[in-house]
């Protein structure tokens, strides 16, 4: 299956997401990826795992971060302001068969607290600083997992960090946080 099948695979009356010269190439590595995560729960261990094998330190990381500003340039990535253009989003691949269920998102953030929401199946985050003190939730390049259940204001400090976001499901739900 090629990426524009893949796009437009859905079946769920989806428009097709923005594609450019170099997505089918993440749309690859996505699925590496996701074939390397497998079954494995969402959590501590499994963030620990991808830190190990797929850190900043690895040419697997360095390859999605390269897809990954390539996307930017090239419009198929980060392509919706969400409150301006400090915070970005965009949809790279809907979930389904090749992407083992999860859908792969983008981000580009810059000293942002974000919409407060939970995580119904758990949620894992390639954080890519462009700014060198840029951090996401605290941590700065490789990844985050958060597991089943988990709630959060995604927050970026320290200048603008690009990101991969894979959701099991696509599953997010905002919700408002806790009373102070």
């Amino acid at each position: 299956m090629n990426s524009d099948d893949e796009l437009s695979a859905t079946g769920r009356g989806t428009p097709t997401l923005p594609t450019g010269p170099h997505k089918a190439a993440m749309l690859q590595a996505a699925y590496e990826f996701l074939a390397f995560v497998g079954d494995q729960p969402l959590g501590p261990e499994l963030e620990s795992r991808l830190n190990e094998h797929y850190g900043p330190h690895s040419e697997r990381y360095a390859t999605l971060l390269k897809l990954l500003r390539h996307g930017i340039d090239e419009g198929w990535a980060c392509y919706s302001e969400i409150t301006g253009p400090d915070y970005r989003r965009g949809r790279i691949a809907e979930a389904s068969p090749l992407t083992r269920g999860f859908t792969v998102e983008s981000g580009r953030l810059r000293n942002v607290l974000g919409n407060y929401h939970r995580h119904p199946r758990g949620e894992i985050n390639m954080i890519g600083p462009v700014d060198a003190t840029g951090q996401f939730c605290g941590h700065g390049a490789g990844w985050k997992v958060f597991p089943p259940e988990s709630r959060h204001f995604p927050t970026v400090t320290g200048g603008t960090v690009t990101m991969l976001f894979f959701l099991p499901g696509g599953e997010i739900e905002y919700t408002d946080p806790p009373a102070a």
